[in-house]
């Protein structure tokens, strides 16, 4: 699918900006936007697939980070010749084009302190380089983890929900126990489109219309065509002074809690504390999880250290056309290419690795927002729908027994 790419004067915008440009989609883009974010089947993958064989490896372009050093690399080997040339050409040295240059021509000793220089900075630019690649590796790996245990974490609630549900003596879900389990799996599929797209903005590495669309009018105006808002819902969010468009999810899990603290009373989902205990225990720690996502993004890492590992890469490799010259002579040409690739593709990687979801542009490395989205749909009714119906008699939930669990809690059996 091709990429909805922004125009390179977009790239630095703000979130609030980058939000404006959706403003311009017409209708009938948005609405199919809206339907990919709610479809059940047919989920991408999380990350761009690999296969472990050499030759494959090899033959990889997009996604790689030869993608987006090629044309450093390619510049860095053009300053590099141009000096080879100058060298060549101009100052008429008596060596031979690939020979190693005379160590006592006059140029030559004047680049020794800085070709000294660079062996210094080689070795320190390849640790932090290197240090710095593990550091936004390890982000990226907690992001990845938090964002699969939020799908873990609804999936824990969605089966609490269908496990405990009153059922009647054929086993079959009670007409009040189903309106619950559906308004829930809805609810959660709305707690985690709404989480989500504040969590995302648009971005070149986005298929289509981003999915923080659903923060928009247009974006509620057509969950609510579509039955995932409810009129009274809908006014709700409209409201800005109700809830920053950023904390919907809180909000819709506030409605998950208090439909289930409802249901308890009712008697329409059965357990005892215990089953409650580990029920808000899960809430709890989708509550957590979610903030960890927000928080680690709000500080992934100091704007010093980045700006360090960059100027540190970028010197290396500025100063090895002149550094490397008295070394290996023409050399040199291929050898920065060489430089380029390695150094700023590992300084690439990093900064990739610290933009899991694509916010800042980086178009590889990035976690699919849209498999997570349609994975979590699909959960959200597949445990309601597959213990509707039970292979075997249960005990039918009556009001008589209803009153006796009632006692045994109050007298703290």
């Amino acid at each position: 699918m091709k990429l909805n790419v922004l125009p390179d004067k977009d790239h630095r915008k703000g979130t609030s900006q980058r939000l404006a440009t959706l403003d311009e989609l017409d209708d009938q883009s948005v609405e199919a936007a809206v339907d990919r974010f709610l479809q059940r089947s047919g989920a991408p993958r999380i990350i761009m697939r690999f296969f472990p064989e050499t030759g494959w490896l090899w033959r990889q372009w997009r996604g790689t980070v030869l993608e987006v050093t090629w044309r450093p690399a390619v510049y860095m080997m053009a300053v590099s010749a141009i000096f080879v040339v100058t060298m060549t050409v101009i100052e008429k040295v008596s060596w031979s084009l690939l020979a190693i240059p005379d160590p006592e021509h006059r140029i030559i000793r004047k680049l020794r302190p800085l070709e000294n220089l660079w062996s210094y900075l080689l070795p320190m630019a390849t640790f932090v380089n290197t240090f710095f690649l593990s550091q936004a590796y390890g982000f990226w790996l907690a992001n990845k983890g938090n964002s699969r245990k939020v799908q873990g974490r609804v999936n824990d609630i969605s089966m609490l929900l269908a496990a405990h549900a009153a059922r009647d003596s054929a086993g079959r879900v009670t007409p009040q126990a189903q309106e619950l389990l559906d308004t829930c799996a809805r609810y959660i599929r709305l707690f985690h489109l709404t989480f989500w797209a504040a969590q995302v903005r648009p971005s070149r590495g986005d298929e289509g219309p981003s999915l923080s669309i659903l923060r928009t009018p247009r974006g509620l105006a057509a969950l609510l065509a579509r039955g995932e808002l409810t009129p009274s819902e809908h006014a709700l969010f409209a409201d800005k002074s109700f809830c920053a468009e950023t904390l919907r999810h809180s909000v819709v899990l506030q409605w998950i809690v208090a439909r289930f603290v409802d249901a308890r009373r009712a008697g329409v989902v059965l357990g005892g504390s215990g089953m409650e205990t580990v029920f808000f225990d899960k809430v709890c720690l989708l509550r957590a999880t979610c903030a960890s996502i927000t928080d680690d993004a709000a500080a992934r890492m100091p704007l010093s250290y980045v700006h360090l590992v960059q100027i540190l890469v970028d010197t290396l490799i500025a100063l090895a056309p002149f550094a490397l010259y008295p070394r290996l002579g023409a050399l040199t040409v291929p050898l920065c290419g060489v430089l380029t690739v390695f150094y700023r593709g590992f300084l690439v990687l990093s900064k990739s690795f610290l933009d899991p979801f694509g916010n800042e542009d980086t178009t590889s490395e990035n976690l699919n927002v849209q498999c997570l989205v349609t994975e979590t749909n699909a959960g959200s009714v597949r445990w309601k729908d597959n213990t509707k119906t039970l292979p075997f008699a249960v005990r039918a939930t009556t009001t008589a027994s209803l009153c006796h669990r009632l006692a045994l809690c109050l007298r703290g059996v």
